[in-house]
C-alpha cells in the first residue's frame, strides 16, 4: 500500500465512535448523500486570489472537484479527456508520490508501469455475472483528470466509488493528507500495483502466510483464561462454522486451531510442507485448506485483492478478510444474499479482529491517544475496503438488471 489507509475520518472523529451500519450500502450513502450533485465546489469561503494553486508542500492546489465518465484505464494510457467537446484537458499529476517525495524509499512498491494487457485482464471486475462492459468514471480537479502516482489515469468501474473518492479530495481543505484519503490510496494501489503480475503473486503469497498464522486460529485455554476464551467464542464461533461449511463460500473443511500458548508454540514450529516441499512455520493447515485459500485469491480481480489485503493486514486474519469479501460480493440485483458471518454487518468483523486488544483494554485500561485511535483506524480500514468492493459489486448488479430489462 502507498500509505496508511483511513476512511470516514471526519465523520468518525465527529462522532467519537466507530461508524455502524446494518448494511454496507449505508457506507456509500454516507459518502454520497451530502454530495448528490456531481460538482463539488469548495470555493464558497475562498476568493480566487486566496487559492494556492501550487503543489509545493502538498497544499491544496485546486478549486473544483468533479466526476466524469471516461474510458477504462487501459484504453486511456497517455491520453487526456475532453470537457464538453472542448480541447483535450491534460491529466494532473498525483501529488502523492510512488515513493516518499519521489524517491524509491517505499518498501514493497513496484515502480514498473503495468501494461495494457495486464491491466485489462486484472482490473476487469470479476463479479458473479462477469459483465465486462462497465461504465468507468474518473475524478477531476479543475476539469483535469487525476493520475495515479505512476501516471495512470485514475479510472474506476463505479460512479459511487468515484464520488466517494471525489469527496475525499474535496475534504482536503488546506494541506493534502493521504492518510485521510483511504479509497484514493486503495484505488491507486489496485491500478499501479495489483495490475503488475509479479506484485500480484507476491501479494497472494503474503496473504497465504497470514492464513498460516491466523489470529482466529489461536484460542486461549479456557482452564487458564476463561474470560478471553469466552470473548473469542463469542466473536469467532460463527466465523469458523462458516469456514468449515461448503454451501456458503467456506472451505468445507475446518482449519487447524491451537488451544493455549503452549500448544500454539508447538504447532506453529518449522516443519516440512507436503504442498510446497520445504520447511515452513505456522499452523499445519491441511492441503485442502491451503488450496481453497489460494484458489479464492487467484479468482480475485485487482480491486478485490486490494481490499482483501487491507482487511487481512488490519485484522491479522486471512479468515476474517475472506469472510468480509465473501459477504460483500454476495450482493445481487435483488439485494443481499446472506453469505458469511459478516454479510450484513461489517462492524462484527471489526470486533472479531480486536478480541485480544479489547481484552487487554478491559484488563489494564485504555490509553488515550493510542488505543482509541487503534479502534478508529481498525474500523476505518475494514469499512473503507468494504466500500471499495461493494460499490463495484453494486455497479455490476445494476448493470445486470438494466441489461435484463432491455
Amino acid at each position: 500500500m502507498y500509505g496508511k489507509m483511513c476512511c470516514l475520518v471526519r465523520v468518525q472523529l465527529a462522532l467519537r465512535k466507530p461508524y455502524t451500519c446494518s448494511n454496507n450500502k449505508g457506507l456509500l450513502t454516507l459518502y454520497t448523500k451530502a454530495f448528490s450533485p456531481r460538482t463539488f465546489n469548495s470555493t464558497s469561503a475562498l476568493h480566487q486570489s486566496d487559492v494556492n494553486t501550487t503543489r509545493k508542500g502538498r497544499k491544496r492546489f485546486y478549486q473544483d472537484v468533479n466526476v466524469k465518465s471516461i474510458a477504462p484505464p487501459w484504453e486511456c494510457l497517455g491520453e487526456s479527456i475532453k470537457d464538453n467537446g472542448s480541447s483535450p484537458t491534460p491529466p494532473i499529476d498525483n501529488p502523492i508520490s510512488a515513493g516518499v517525495d519521489g524517491t524509491n524509499s517505499s518498501t514493497g512498491i513496484s515502480l514498473k508501469k503495468p501494461t495494457v494487457q495486464h491491466m485489462k485482464y486484472i482490473l476487469s471486475p470479476s463479479c458473479e455475472d462477469d459483465f465486462k462492459n462497465f461504465n468507468w468514471y474518473c475524478v477531476t480537479l479543475d476539469s483535469r483528470p487525476i493520475k495515479t502516482p505512476l501516471g495512470v489515469t485514475l479510472s474506476v468501474p463505479s460512479e459511487n466509488l468515484a464520488m466517494a473518492i471525489a469527496s475525499e479530495w474535496n475534504d482536503q481543505i488546506e494541506i493534502i493528507s493521504p492518510t485521510q484519503m483511504p479509497l484514493m490510496t486503495m484505488v491507486c494501489t489496485a491500478l499501479d500495483q495489483m495490475s503488475v503480475p509479479s506484485i500480484r503473486e507476491i501479494t497472494i503469497q503474503q496473504l497465504l502466510n497470514y492464513l498460516k498464522n491466523d489470529t482466529t486460529c489461536y484460542w486461549a485455554d479456557p482452564t487458564e483464561d476463561r474470560v478471553l476464551y469466552r470473548d473469542q467464542t463469542k466473536r469467532w464461533n460463527d466465523l469458523h462454522s462458516w469456514v468449515s461449511s461448503n454451501d456458503s463460500g467456506g472451505f468445507g473443511v475446518q482449519p487447524t486451531t491451537a488451544l493455549g500458548a503452549g500448544e500454539g508454540l508447538i504447532m506453529s514450529r518449522m516443519r516440512k510442507s507436503s504442498k510446497y516441499g520445504k520447511k515452513q512455520a505456522g499452523l499445519p493447515h491441511s492441503d485442502e485448506v491451503l488450496l481453497q485459500a489460494e484458489k479464492f485469491l487467484k479468482k480475485c480481480d485487482g480491486w478485490t485483492l486490494t481490499a482483501m489485503q487491507a482487511i487481512t493486514m488490519e485484522a491479522k486474519s486471512f479468515l476474517i478478510g475472506m469472510a468480509v469479501i465473501r459477504g460483500v460480493t454476495s450482493l445481487s440485483s435483488s439485494g443481499y444474499l446472506i453469505s458469511g458471518p459478516f454479510a450484513v454487518n461489517t462492524l462484527k468483523a471489526v470486533k472479531a479482529s480486536r478480541v485480544e486488544e479489547e481484552f487487554q483494554i478491559k484488563s489494564w485500561g485504555l490509553v488515550e491517544g493510542n488505543h482509541d485511535y487503534d479502534r478508529l483506524n481498525s474500523s476505518i480500514h475494514i469499512h473503507s475496503a468494504c466500500v471499495l468492493v461493494s460499490s463495484i459489486v453494486t455497479a455490476s448488479s445494476t448493470l445486470n438488471s438494466s441489461n435484463k430489462d432491455c
